[in-house]
């Protein structure tokens, strides 16, 4: 899988791509993108895959669009789909302003598109003033054809990063599996902390995760810690740990069975199940037994 950054061009006679703002690279984007693999390799063309280097609404709406997937974990679910390129390009204000046709001039010139896939909802150009009829219309015009998937639902409730994001925010871990696609998963470097987890014989690993992120409601959860490759079953605190009087909101992970020195790698830890909500101790030993029956709630889990 090649990556292509902004003005470079795709070498090849025509390609398949995907387009769309795939911020969280849920089932229904993953569709869309697999759509185009499966009409490249019938029509003997290159497949590929739009991304932006953030989320396009950051920049039309008021507010800050809450990470569902960062593009580093994009990049490594795409592989796994063996599309040919991910086209990566900043949406800069130059970018934003650009018509719906010279976006797509743009796209045949540096990706040579042929077929376009998209969803149903797609819109792109200046003020999303593009939609799924005015792609066909120009499919027409400049010689490619346009493959549109329809709206995905579960138990008819739409798969969308909005409602994705509610789940998260909700804690129901479960849920957020099923039209995810996949776990849902907060990611980065292990950093020191203050330690209290140690004290107690319970060590943690702090994670210095993306403050863009979205999180999971606080409270206590089970699920799995990726170290050096390894699946780790773990028990998960997301929140200020109320016990002692914490300020700051932190995601720490207590590995089952564990006591390597991890400070400063790279970590993913995966949200399985919520166990119970935060909780305020009278003694560090109240706390230290809770914690034992977490772990030994999870140990006893399937994950």
């Amino acid at each position: 899988m090649d990556i292509i950054y902004a003005e470079q061009v795709v070498d090849c006679e025509g390609s398949a791509v995907a387009l769309g703002n795939f911020d969280g690279l849920h089932i229904a984007h993953m569709c869309v993108i697999n759509n185009a693999i499966d009409a490249a390799r019938e029509l003997g063309l290159k497949s590929g895959v739009l991304l932006f280097d953030e989320n396009t609404k950051n920049f039309t709406s008021n507010k800050k669009i809450e990470l569902i997937t960062p593009n580093e974990a994009k990049l490594e679910l795409l592989a796994r789909e063996h599309p040919d390129f991910v086209y990566i390009r900043k949406f800069t204000p130059e970018f934003m302003k650009l018509s719906p046709e010279d976006f797509i001039k743009l796209l045949i010139k540096n990706v040579g598109a042929r077929v376009i896939s998209v969803g149903y909802d797609y819109s792109f150009g200046h003020k999303a003033e593009g939609n799924v009829e005015m792609l066909k219309e120009f499919g027409k015009k400049y010689g490619f054809s346009v493959i549109v998937t329809d709206r995905v639902t579960i138990d008819d409730k739409t798969v969308s990063s909005t409602y994705i994001r509610e789940l998260i925010k909700s804690g129901n871990m479960e849920e957020t599996e099923r039209f995810l696609g996949r776990r849902y998963c907060v990611e980065g470097k292990v950093i020191y902390g203050k330690q209290n987890g140690h004290k107690m014989g319970l060590p943690t690993a702090n994670v210095d995760f993306d403050p863009n992120m979205a999180l999971p409601k606080e409270g206590v959860y089970a699920g799995i810690t990726y170290v050096d490759g390894r699946r780790l079953k773990c028990v998960i605190n997301v929140g200020k740990n109320i016990t002692f009087n914490a300020k700051k909101l932190t995601i720490e992970s207590h590995i089952l069975d564990f006591n390597e020195d991890i400070y400063d790698k790279y970590i993913r830890v995966s949200f399985a199940t919520r166990l119970r909500d935060m909780k305020k101790f009278d003694t560090m030993e109240d706390l230290k037994k809770q914690i034992g029956r977490d772990i030994e709630r999870t140990r006893k889990m399937n994950l």
